[in-house]
């Protein structure tokens, strides 16, 4: 256990290929000679360059060249070994990003956003060396590795051993902000120079007096404790990117929106929407050149297939935005198309839909080569009702009753919905026996932000109750969850729900052959 000057104590093995001078410079296959000439010379080594950012400002771009950028690719490995990453870190990390940065946040009802100032420049050579020192790592060493990855006194943002290294100096700033945010009762996450604190109560632990309206507000707003701690962490609040939102306001983390579900912002759909129509109207060369022209740089085509993978890695491809745009995206550019391959869990969830009328809710689901099945009974005495997909409970539509059969339990719909909005499930091939495992599939008194309710079991017994053939299941099947598939193991449509839960004692399906003869003698 080594000692922390900066805090507690961190439990922390160095790597033997940082012991010493000779064993990092080995593992590097480089000489003294070659360190110091690195030293003295690194700022030849870069180049630098920026790029847009929103607003109108740049960011400042520092990248090694190809020889500098393999030594610290060399390195990463081992500083890699010495940072514990911490469960509110979601930049630079593994497996997270700004989506799991994001969702962390999900459906809070106020969320405070900081920017730190100039975070990379404020991460000198000196706090490098120290922190690496605190951490039992020679001052050779570590003056060796700060001569390998900084310049100009400072971290670039750019090279390959930046990132990793930012979070180990921020390691303290993680445990202190961690802490106030539990006292304060809130979600504490930092995304590189991101900051974001979530609550489901106003956060007026956070500020010194009322708290501010929604928006922009003055960092100095925030109470004594919170702007020490960022300040005694060595960075400072940046004022232009301070940010409250509230219940009655939209929240972003990160660029993603989190009121309800994870969403990207609707003026980046609305801008791949504008090219497209270029490119509709101009075809792919015209639409090019007035990209060009626009003071863009690259591909157009290139630059379309970035964001739709963007929105995709957000919102799922079986999302029906991410899926319009790409089957527009396809007839712009025929031979760069895209492919869109939903998960069987992609396709259960979008086949799966809410029926809703003035008298009760139940479950409906797709079904391929017959349309929108759900049980009779969710539909008595309608002839219209209106049915919906829990991921936009608001965007509604009416369907019609096209066939009704009470005595089965069965009702079949028409609608109008566009096919980019749903997929469809296919019928079970294979017999259906006792003890075959089954999955039914439904909305059991759903309420807004209520995922697919999956619940597990086998088959009990395949039995014929007044002339129609029935699954029971060892599963509770609950008001609500009529109308919904019962799918076996592969995802198939093994029965459609009849009736359940604790007041009928025994739990029913349909089975899918009485729905194939059905729709046979129809």
């Amino acid at each position: 256990m080594l000692r922390n000057p900066f805090g507690p104590p961190i439990r922390v093995a160095v790597p033997p290929e940082l012991a010493s001078e000779a064993a990092v410079l080995a593992h590097l296959g480089m000489t003294v000679k070659e360190l110091n000439k690195i030293r003295w010379y690194r700022a030849r080594m870069y180049q630098s360059f920026e790029i847009a950012k929103s607003g109108g400002k740049s960011r400042l771009i520092s990248a090694p060249d190809r020889r500098l950028k393999h030594l610290q690719r060399q390195l990463l490995p081992l500083l890699d070994q010495l940072y514990p990453v911490r469960n509110p870190v979601h930049g630079f990390v593994s497996g997270r990003s700004v989506k799991t940065n994001a969702l962390s946040h999900l459906r809070r009802r106020f969320v405070l956003n900081l920017d730190l100032k100039d975070f990379f420049p404020t991460i000198t050579e000196n706090r490098v060396v120290g922190m690496l020192e605190a951490l039992g790592i020679s001052s050779t060493v570590a003056a060796a590795i700060g001569y390998l990855c900084c310049i100009h006194g400072h971290l670039p943002q750019g090279a390959p051993t930046s990132p990793v290294l930012s979070n180990m100096i921020c390691f303290r700033l993680d445990r202190e902000l961690l802490a106030f945010a539990k006292t304060a009762r809130c979600i504490y996450t930092r995304y590189a120079d991101d900051i974001t604190f979530s609550s489901h109560q106003p956060m007026s632990a956070l500020f010194e007096g009322p708290l501010p309206p929604a928006g922009h507000f003055d960092p100095d707003l925030l109470v004594p404790a919170f702007k020490a701690l960022v300040v005694g962490n060595g960075f400072t609040i940046n004022p232009s990117k301070a940010h409250y939102a509230d219940r009655h306001s939209r929240r972003m983390v990160t660029g993603l929106k989190v009121n309800e579900l994870l969403n990207v912002d609707r003026r980046y759909i609305r801008n791949i929407r504008a090219a497209l129509h270029s490119v509709e109207m101009l075809g792919p060369i015209g639409a090019q050149a007035k990209y060009v022209a626009s003071g863009s740089t690259g591909s157009l085509v290139e630059h379309l297939l970035g964001k739709i993978a963007w929105i995709s890695h957000i919102k799922g491809s079986s999302d029906p935005v991410v899926r319009g745009i790409a089957l527009r995206f396809n007839t712009c550019f025929a031979d760069r198309k895209i492919m869109i391959t939903p998960t069987p869990t992609e396709r259960r969830d979008r086949a799966v839909w809410i029926v809703e009328h003035d008298d009760g809710q139940g479950t409906g689901f797709f079904l391929s080569g017959v349309g929108l099945v759900t049980a009779a009974h969710c539909v008595t005495g309608k002839k219209e009702v209106e049915v919906f997909h829990p991921s936009k409970h608001a965007n509604t539509f009416k369907a019609t009753v096209l066939k009704r059969d009470d005595h089965r339990d069965l009702a079949i719909l028409s609608h109008e919905i566009p096919a980019t909005e749903y997929y469809e499930l296919d019928r079970a091939a294979s017999p259906i026996a006792t003890g075959d495992p089954m999955k039914a599939v439904g909305y059991p008194k759903w309420a807004p932000g209520d995922p697919l309710n999956v619940r597990p079991g086998v088959v009990s017994t395949v039995t014929v109750k007044s002339a129609v053939r029935l699954i029971e299941v060892t599963q509770k099947l609950t008001q609500g969850m009529s109308g919904g598939p019962l799918l076996d193991t592969s995802g198939a449509v093994a029965g459609v729900i009849h009736k359940g839960g604790p007041e009928e004692g025994r739990d029913f399906a349909i089975h899918v052959d009485v729905l194939n003869s059905w729709l046979a003698a129809s």
